[in-house]
């Protein structure tokens, strides 16, 4: 049964790209962008690199450049048709499952190497926009939520329904959304929001999909009440935030505090296995409205599932994280503060240039090397921290009146990166202090080098007014 999800999946996607309309203004192509062509090398090379020193370190370089690749080809495809949640859903869970087609001794890695290519993917070749999201955008953060929910399942459950738990419920999603998509065909609308009424429909569709997915196929009762409720609370908190970003932080805050509770009560019947399931309806139902300041409001959620990720891929790892230790909250700080920083300065662009491809690409070394300067500064405490902290910049995001997908799209690149980096980087954690220092010496001057380049590619712009989302 797991190899029929994946094409299914790619049937809808299909289907959705098919009814969907040609973008009304066709910009005209660029090309391949300079940025996606240097990640896809840089990270296809480091595979072949480090094949012999890093385990499955080959699958993941070339699984990362898999994604950034794929994303290079929904922004084509973005420009022929309207991109619609159902497509990107499609999409989405079709990566996802194609995973289970692979050898289960590296499955998982390519899994989440993956997801960071496709979040990377999507930084490096997504547009300006204000206020809208992308068929990229979209692909890469609904991926995230599915695979994480296929990973924990996996181990939950140890069977083949659990691991592809997270693909079930995307599949759902996009069909549910094809119909939505279907149902309001003739309002002509642009970009993956769905109206009223359709987006009710798909709502409803996607409740009765998910009692089948959790109830019937997965055999948990639990399973399809977390979910359903979590599309419940999604549904509710779509028409509450509004998505321009004008309601009251104070509503903001309160939709966190719900996610949170909502977090609790999955976690107390299904452990990680119920805050993925949480996490996937949460982000599933909200991006197929098309509402990203409510998705925002579930960062913390979110941010949870992935926590759960790198917990059940190295328990070691996370008995080491405890709040009261300095570094473990400087690993937070760094979390929060990666995951906002590139939003920050894309959003100082107010047009594409060459200059800003290569801006993406030294952001992305930055990035990808500071697991490193985690392990090689903070130990474990750190790197776990800085899953954490992850998770909370889309909270932040959403606190100051944001709406941009990037801190949700980073959460899950990031994470990923930690969780197959972490085996890697193990003689690293337990280096002495003076190693320590001459490391921290060294890093310093790396980070100084990337630093002055960005400034030097990059004319930051007058004003501010252009935010990615």
């Amino acid at each position: 049964m797991n190899t029929a999800f994946p094409l299914i999946a790619i049937a809808v996607a299909i289907a959705a790209l098919a009814l969907s309309f040609p973008p009304e203004s066709k910009p005209p192509s660029k090309g391949l962008p300079i940025s996606a062509i240097l990640l896809i090398l840089i990270s296809a090379g480091s595979g072949f690199f480090w094949k012999d020193g890093f385990a499955n370190a080959l699958p993941a370089g070339l699984a990362f450049a898999g994604g950034v690749l794929l994303s290079v080809v929904f922004r084509f495809v973005e420009g022929m048709r309207v991109p619609s949640a159902a497509a990107a859903l499609g999409f989405a869970a079709a990566i996802s499952g194609f995973a289970g087609w692979l050898d289960p001794s590296y499955a998982w890695t390519v899994q989440l190497a993956a997801i960071a290519g496709l979040a990377f993917g999507a930084w490096s070749t997504a547009s300006l926009r204000d206020g809208e999201t992308s068929l990229p955008l979209s692909v890469a953060t609904f991926t995230s939520v599915i695979v994480a929910a296929d990973f924990i399942g996996l181990k939950a459950l140890n069977n083949e329904p659990g691991g592809m738990t997270g693909t079930m419920f995307g599949l759902a999603a996009a069909i549910a959304a094809l119909i939505g998509l279907l149902a309001g065909r003739s309002d002509k609308k642009t970009g993956t929001t769905l109206g009223f009424m359709p987006g009710m429909i798909g709502v409803v569709l996607l409740l009765v999909l998910g009692y089948v997915v959790g109830g019937r196929l997965v055999e948990s009762k639990e399973a399809w009440m977390i979910f359903d409720g979590a599309v419940l609370a999604a549904a509710v908190l779509h028409w509450v935030i509004r998505p321009d970003g004008k309601d009251d932080s104070f509503a903001f805050l309160i939709a966190s505090v719900i996610w949170i509770g909502i977090a609790t009560l999955a976690f107390s019947f299904l452990k990680g296995y119920g805050m993925a399931i949480a996490s996937a309806g949460a982000v599933l139902t909200l991006l197929m409205l098309g509402n990203v300041r409510a998705l925002l409001s579930a960062g913390p959620l979110v941010g949870l599932a992935f926590y759960r990720v790198l917990r059940e891929s190295h328990p070691d790892a996370v008995r080491a994280l405890d709040i009261g230790q300095h570094y473990a909250v400087i690993g937070v700080a760094f979390g929060v503060v990666a995951a906002l920083l590139p939003g920050e300065w894309i959003a100082r662009r107010s047009k594409e240039s060459i200059q800003t491809d290569f801006g993406k690409v030294l952001w992305t070394l930055v990035l990808c090397l500071i697991p490193v300067a985690m392990a090689v500064v903070l130990g474990a405490k750190g790197m776990v921290g800085f899953v954490v902290g992850l998770g909370l910049a889309a909270f932040v995001e959403g606190l100051r009146g944001g709406r941009s997908l990037l801190p949700i799209l980073f959460a899950g690149g990031l994470s990923a990166i930690v969780a197959v980096s972490y085996g890697w980087l193990t003689n690293l954690l337990d280096m002495t202090r003076e190693g320590k220092q001459t490391a921290f010496y060294w890093m310093a001057g790396v980070a100084l080098v990337l630093g002055v380049l960005i400034a030097l590619v990059t004319k930051p712009d007058s004003e501010p007014t252009t935010e990615l989302s």
